[in-house]
């Protein structure tokens, strides 16, 4: 690849580049990972590159960019068959149309019988320019006559509302038509009927597409930005990383040279292999920092084919295109950050040191000089690059809530399937944090504990010790890993890290007007409830409303609704009441007992109850109707808690544990 031309290429360009030849890209050809090469640059790369590998002698290629495995249609292909065939990259082809370069073209199918007569049109379906005779043929040939056609001369119609078809890479002549929400996959009418056929969320990506989609709206160009600056600055630090390791050497050599110049004749051979060896390590060190900066550059060109593309697309592509260009570049990013993750090359050198500088003694004693140590640091590259990853994934969580969505929740079942003995805890809240680990606040002995629920009988697997009692708990924004918890004076803010080994860090403290022992996060405020007043906050927990209400109870319980918008409480055990952001009720009805405990929404704002018994109470949306839920495992149920994607249901027990179940 062009590396002398690539430091000089700043990450704002905005073109589509040949990741070769760094050059605008001509005559565009995808590979099946989606990194786009002009055409004569990848036919030079094929042939240069393309190697049998096994007993079965298969050609293939690594692809410049990502290195993913590409296997030839045929063992004796050529590289120009090959090249040729690799399918035209359609969309970078209408989005590059300048009229200016297209005056005085000559018309392409005129051109194939070997006329020259001067192009005035372009047909965005053919991807073609078109004299005033062929414009005209299109318009009596009925499978021409639904095609786009528009002038060359027309600038702003030239590049807007583009829409290509796009080729299946696994079906030949065959396009994608729909969209398998339940897999995230974008299929044509094969892989539907082979592989989706009994899916259940299955619809044209033309549906899809003209749908308010929080999913796919998360993915922006500006959402690139920052991960491309941080990459700068990640090779930035692997050059200076590379200088100062190189200054280190001659500090040391120079050091050493001039020790051994007062007993030369006696340590040539000692110093001829010091260095030898040292050298050795220097260039494992640099080489592996050169590997690992080679990498990122990788990365970082898919990052920027991505944005640029995405740019482009979300300018001129229509609804449709939109979509697919986000759901490709989505994965294209994911595979790649998934094969940076299995490469063992992340720990580089970050300095020497040399114990030792009494060489006479060292050579007087043992021969030879005492080796120079290679002192390696973790490299943050891997927590930059899975920070970005994390963020194109963040709306997985949305899309198992949408799937969970469609159940009646009115009738659905609870299906136990771990508990946990609490002993003498005193526990009263928790929160999912991931699929199969629980946060509980534990009053007494003071402290967060974290379980893991994997198992029919949980277990705690971390305590992060407080320094007085923790009550409330409530999710700081979309993501299970970051937390407040309420310790009635003051808001702790926590991330909770699970990778391998799990860990709790404060973040930040936020200092209270009033005491707040049960919290809830809403869509644009925070909920709360002291002794005597229900209060709504900012952010900041500034408080912005008050009012008065009898506590019913100890500890104190509240909930929000997963859109943020509505808060359920009881009074006195004995009435359920939700009320909007507003303080505005929306609903009070009565529960015919007095014995009303922990609450919670579910996906379809009917709201779960515990009633101190074996059972939820749950109330329909806007009252009316109610059932209770059978809770196997539990005598005395305390509080309830829904994960995030509503597969998954705690419930605490009063007599000292709790139940996980899951929603069938």
């Amino acid at each position: 690849m062009a590396d002398s031309k690539s430091e000089n290429l700043s990450f704002d360009q905005d073109k589509f580049r040949c990741p070769i030849c760094l050059e605008e890209v001509r005559d565009p050809k995808d590979l099946p990972c989606f990194h786009t090469f002009c055409k004569s640059c990848i036919q030079t790369y094929i042939s240069s590159t393309a190697a049998c590998t096994g007993d079965q002698s298969v050609k293939t290629i690594e692809c410049p960019v990502c290195r993913k495995s590409i296997t030839a249609p045929r063992n004796d292909i050529s590289s120009e068959e090959w090249a040729s065939g690799l399918p035209q990259n359609k969309l970078i082809v209408s989005m590059s149309v300048d009229n200016e370069q297209s005056e005085n073209k000559n018309c392409t199918f005129c051109q194939k019988s070997n006329k020259a007569v001067e192009a005035k049109h372009w047909c965005k379906t053919c991807m073609a320019s078109l004299c005033d005779d062929c414009k005209s043929y299109h318009s009596y040939v009925p499978i021409l006559q639904s095609h786009k056609i528009v002038s060359l001369v027309d600038v702003e119609n030239l590049k807007n509302d583009i829409e290509i078809e796009e080729p299946c890479p696994l079906h030949k002549g065959k396009y994608f038509e729909v969209f398998c929400e339940d897999h995230d996959q974008l299929c044509c009418s094969i892989c539907f009927a082979t592989k989706h056929r009994t899916c259940r969320k299955v619809e044209t990506i033309e549906d899809v597409a003209v749908e308010p989609n929080p999913l796919s709206s998360q993915l922006t160009p500006t959402c690139f930005i920052d991960a491309l600056k941080k990459l700068e600055d990640i090779q930035e630090e692997y050059k200076d990383k590379v200088e100062k390791l190189n200054t280190r050497k001659q500090e040391i050599c120079a050091c050493t040279e001039t020790k051994i110049e007062e007993i030369i004749a006696v340590i040539n051979k000692a110093y001829d292999q010091w260095m030898k060896q040292f050298n050795q390590k220097h260039s494992d060190a640099v080489g592996r920092i050169e590997i690992a900066s080679d990498e990122v550059k990788r990365y970082a060109m898919t990052v920027q084919e991505a944005k640029t593309l995405l740019e482009k697309v979300v300018e001129h592509g229509s609804p449709k295109q939109i979509f697919v260009t986000r759901y490709k570049v989505r994965h294209q990013i994911l595979e790649h950050v998934a094969r940076l993750c299995n490469l063992n090359i992340w720990d580089v050198v970050d300095d020497y040191n040399q114990p030792d500088t009494n060489f006479l003694n060292q050579v007087c004693k043992d021969e030879k000089f005492e080796d120079v140590k290679l002192l390696e640091s973790p490299s943050s590259t891997m927590e930059v690059v899975a920070k970005f990853a994390s963020s194109l994934q963040n709306n997985k969580i949305l899309q198992r809530r949408a799937i969970m969505a469609q159940k009646d929740w009115m009738k659905i079942k609870l299906e136990k399937i771990s508990e946990s003995n609490l002993l003498s805890t005193r526990v009263y809240f928790g929160l999912f944090v991931d699929d199969t680990k629980i946060l509980l606040s534990v009053e007494s002995p003071s402290s967060l504990q974290i379980h893991d629920v994997t198992n029919s009988t949980a277990s705690c697997v971390y305590t992060y010790p407080c320094p007085s009692a923790p009550y409330g708990l409530c999710y700081s924004g979309e993501c299970m890993d970051k937390v407040y918890v309420s310790f009635e004076t003051h808001v702790e803010h926590y991330q909770i890290e699970i990778n391998g080994t799990v860990a709790i860090k404060k973040i930040e403290t936020f200092q209270l007007e009033k005491e707040m022992r049960a919290i809830s996060c809403g869509s644009s405020v925070i909920f709360a409830r002291s002794k005597s007043e229900r209060i709504i906050c900012d952010s900041n927990f500034s408080i912005k409303h008050t009012v008065a209400c009898e506590a019913g109870g100890n500890p104190l319980f509240l909930s929000c609704s997963l859109n943020g918008k509505e808060n359920a409480f009881t009074l006195n055990g004995r009435n359920l009441v939700i009320v909007d952001e507003n303080n505005k009720k929306v609903l009070n009805c009565s529960l015919s007992t007095v014995k009303a405990r922990g609450l919670a929404f579910d996906l379809q704002d009917n709201v779960l109850v515990c009633l101190r018994s074996n059972k939820l109470r749950q109330i329909k949306h806007g009252g009316g109707w109610s059932r209770d839920i059978y809770l196997p495992g539990i005598q005395d149920a305390y509080n309830v808690v829904l994960h995030p994607t509503g597969e998954k249901v705690m419930v605490l027990d009063f007599e000292k544990k709790f139940c996980v179940y899951n929603v069938v």
